[in-house]
This record gives structure tokens, C-alpha cells and sequence, in this order.
């Protein structure tokens, strides 16, 4: 049969001639595909059938057993007698438990030893582990290759191919066998790796399900009704969980509070620090000497959740927070800003004011700040808009980065944002949204991103 040549002048050597090539391909494609480690036997077998003849098979374990134990997890009789797999379910890694320990004998002189070796002139008549495994077909195996399958350096597993010939000495066979041996318990061992990993990410996936959903349970269920006013908020994490937070307090004399925070990181960890600002914020005017909350500046909200988060000792975690008082009467709003970004307030001409002033350190890192507020009034028209790192912070796609705009969103890009809306609460989170996605060309997200945006509706 030709080989191809293609128009470079190089040509293909025919190796459909060869069947082991043919074989090996087809073994390292099937193995390839296996996902349960009890099947490396069935597709890897055959090759080993193939290169290394053997009239019966048995494999040893003696993974976290004492020294001299050990515990037969496969057998395999060529003989008249077919014997019983030792695993009943024909899978040791689920059976482990069942298998029968033993110690002595043939396989206890092979541990002992613990090298690979051949040995010639066995009678397994008297061998109880053995001959229960291979049953009477044992009286006629009369050598054996013992091959250990090394793991981190130790011989924990072994595969012993028993030959009815007394006097089986053909090592360069032997050579190629516990090679493939090793091969086949490598792929092995990481097919078991990897059902513990995928059984344990299935668990972490549980626990952060729940955290989640006791998350979202923690967060306002709906926007309140504001007279005079519009609101609209938006709520994506990174992970199942997030550091987010944002919250409405209903205040007397047609007042609302509303906080927006975020915590540093994010996944169940910040969800945790999360959840525990918010009972400390809900916990306030209970705890207070006066519980006149509305009398209350923000400056003293923000002192209080401080303290508590500080006296927590969350060990470096800390959170930036908004807190504000909207008065629906008069539009005016006072706000106490630590650490988080300064809201942005679009008002009805178009223009854009940032909240930079009354500003602290984040909350959880020290008592020894002296909190401030500040307000201004929101006219008809005006759009408060509050959000999270998440948001300025998010990034390009890695291949589309450059320099010049340091990879992240930004400030300037969120303003122009809201020059390309209307001012109402929903079209200026589309608008973000928008731009961000034009941005980072990404669906998926690195951080949280909230929004809480609010409008003074125009008599």
C-alpha cells in the first residue's frame, strides 16, 4: 500500500501493517474516555492481555493497612475453574471496606521483599488467600510476576500474574508488563483523585447552594413604595454567594434609610461578614439608650456597626458601606460614606455630582475614626445611583486588555453611562449594564456588582 504525499513532498509511513500500533491507539483512545476508575481494568486489560500472557490474575492493596496486611481486590482465572471476583460489586474501591484482610503466604514474601520478582516453583495448595481467590485451578500455577504499581514512591498496589509453566522467565515480557502496569495504576489513581475531587466540589457546590439561599432570604424581598420617588436595583455575584449588601430601613415622617455595602472578597466567606453587618445594622435602634433611630444621624449608624464589626475581629475582613437618609418630603439626603465608592447623583440638567465628602475609613478595621455626614437636596428630576467595586473594577477579557485603560471599567465610563439613559431608576441600570458588557465582552463576573438606583419623580 502507497503512502500519501501531500504537495510539500512529504510522505506518511504506512503503519496500518503493524496491528500493535493499531491496538495501542485504540487502547489509548478508549482509555482516554473512562471516567469511573473501576473501568481502567476493562479498557486497559486487553492491551495487557495482549503484551503480557498470564494463565491467572490477581491484584494487592496494602493502602492504609499495617505492615504485613494486605487485601486481594481482583481475581482473574484463565483455568477450567472460573473463580469469583474477591470484590462482590467487581469494584474494590467501593467494596473496600468488605475485602478480607490477610497476611502470610506467597503475597506476604512478595511484600516483604518489595521488589519486582519472579517466582518459579510455587505450590499454592496450602496458600488459603490464593487458592480461595483462584480456587483449585491454583494447584496448576506453578510461577508468578509480581509487578508493584509505585504511588509518591511506595509500592501500595501489585499485580501478580501467575503462569502454569514452572520455569516462566522471559523478562524482556516482564520489563514491558510492569511498565504497563504502572501505567495502567497511574491512570488509575487519578481517575480516583478525581471522583474524590468531583464528590467534594458536589459538596462545597451544597453548602455554598445553601448560604446562598439564606443570602438572598437576607436581602430586601421588593422595593419599598416610595411617594414621590422611583427605585430599581440590580444584584449579580460573582459566585453562588457574594459580599453585597444592600438594604431599606423605613424611617417615621415619610423618611427611608437605605445602605449599600460590600465586603472585601467575596464567596461564603464575605456572605458570612455580610449577613452579620446586617443583623448588627437591624440590631441598632434596639440597642440603643435612645430608640428614637430617626433622631439619629447616619454618623452614628455607621459608628455603632463599626464597633460591633471591629469587637468581631474578623481577622483583615472589613467592609465599605453607604448609609443614607432620604427625606420624601423635601428630598433631601444625608449620608455617612466609609470606604466605598462615592455615589453619583444625576441631576435633571444631565450633569453628574459624586458624594466624595463625609467619607472614613472602611468598616471592621478601627474604632479610632470620628465618623461625619453631609447632605444635599435631590431636586425633581435628579438620580441618586449607589453601587459597588464590582462595577468600576470589572475587567476585559484578558486577550482584549491594553494599558491605556488599565483594564477596568471605571468611574469616567460609568458617568457616560448615565448620560446614554433617561434618568429612571431601570434605564440607567440597563444603561450600565450595557456599557459594561460593551466593555468587558464577558457574561461572567470577578466581583459582585449592585446597584440601587433612585429618582425624584418631576411634578
Amino acid at each position: 500500500m502507497s503512502s500519501p504525499t501531500d504537495s510539500t513532498g512529504y510522505q506518511f509511513v504506512d503503519l496500518s501493517s503493524n496491528p500493535k500500533i493499531a491496538a495501542l491507539t485504540q487502547v489509548l483512545r478508549d482509555v482516554s474516555a473512562v471516567k469511573d476508575p473501576a473501568e481502567m481494568l476493562k479498557a486497559f486489560g486487553p492491551w495487557v492481555g495482549q503484551r503480557f500472557p498470564r494463565d491467572a490474575f490477581v491484584s494487592i492493596s496494602i493502602r492504609d493497612l499495617p505492615e504485613g496486611s494486605y487485601k486481594i481486590t481482583r481475581s482473574i482465572s484463565h483455568g477450567p475453574k472460573v473463580s469469583p471476583q474477591p470484590s462482590p460489586s467487581g469494584n474494590p474501591w467501593i467494596d473496600w471496606e468488605n475485602l478480607p484482610t490477610h497476611q502470610g503466604g506467597l503475597i506476604g514474601k512478595i511484600l516483604k521483599n518489595g521488589e519486582p520478582s519472579v517466582i518459579t516453583g510455587l505450590d499454592l495448595t496450602l496458600d488459603k488467600p490464593l487458592f480461595d481467590a483462584l480456587g483449585p485451578y491454583a494447584a496448576r500455577l506453578k510461577s508468578v510476576t509480581a509487578m508493584p504499581a509505585f504511588d509518591d514512591g511506595q509500592p501500595l498496589n501489585w499485580s501478580l500474574s501467575f503462569h502454569e509453566n514452572p520455569n516462566w522467565k522471559d523478562l524482556d515480557t516482564f520489563v514491558a508488563g510492569l511498565l504497563d502496569m504502572n501505567m495502567m495504576g497511574t491512570a488509575t489513581r487519578n481517575l480516583v483523585f478525581r471522583k474524590q475531587a468531583e464528590t467534594l466540589n458536589e459538596q462545597l457546590m451544597s453548602q455554598f447552594e445553601q448560604i446562598a439561599k439564606i443570602q438572598r432570604q437576607l436581602l430586601p424581598g421588593r422595593s419599598p413604595n416610595l411617594d414621590g420617588f422611583s427605585l430599581a436595583t440590580s444584584y449579580l455575584t460573582s459566585n453562588i454567594a457574594g459580599g453585597d449588601y444592600f438594604d431599606y430601613i423605613p424611617l417615621e415622617d415619610d423618611r427611608l434609610g437605605i445602605v449599600i455595602a460590600d465586603v472585601s472578597g467575596h464567596g461564603p466567606g464575605a456572605a458570612t461578614v455580610m449577613a452579620m453587618l446586617r443583623a448588627i445594622l437591624h440590631c441598632y435602634g434596639d440597642t440603643q439608650d435612645s430608640t428614637n433611630l430617626d433622631q439619629r444621624e447616619t454618623s452614628d449608624v455607621a459608628e455603632y456597626c463599626n464597633r460591633k464589626l471591629v469587637h468581631a475581629n474578623l481577622n483583615g475582613e472589613f467592609a465599605t458601606a453607604f448609609f443614607c437618609v432620604l427625606d420624601q418630603n423635601s428630598g433631601e439626603l444625608r449620608w455617612t460614606r466609609c470606604g466605598h465608592n462615592p455615589p453619583l447623583i444625576r441631576r435633571h440638567d444631565g450633569s453628574i455630582q459624586t458624594l466624595e465628602s463625609a467619607g472614613t475609613l472602611p468598616l471592621g478595621i478601627t474604632t479610632e475614626i470620628e465618623f461625619e455626614w453631609d447632605s444635599c437636596v435631590m431636586e425633581p428630576g435628579d438620580t441618586l445611583i449607589l453601587y459597588t467595586d464590582g462595577i468600576t473594577e470589572a475587567s476585559k477579557l484578558r486577550h482584549l486588555s491594553t494599558d491605556s485603560d488599565h483594564d477596568m471599567f471605571g468611574v469616567d465610563r460609568l458617568k457616560d453611562s448615565l448620560h446614554e439613559c433617561t434618568g429612571q431608576p431601570q434605564c440607567a441600570i440597563d444603561s450600565i449594564h450595557q456599557a459594561l458588557h460593551k466593555f468587558t465582552h464577558r457574561l461572567e463576573r470577578d466581583d459582585d456588582q449592585t446597584l440601587v438606583v433612585i429618582q425624584r419623580s418631576v411634578d
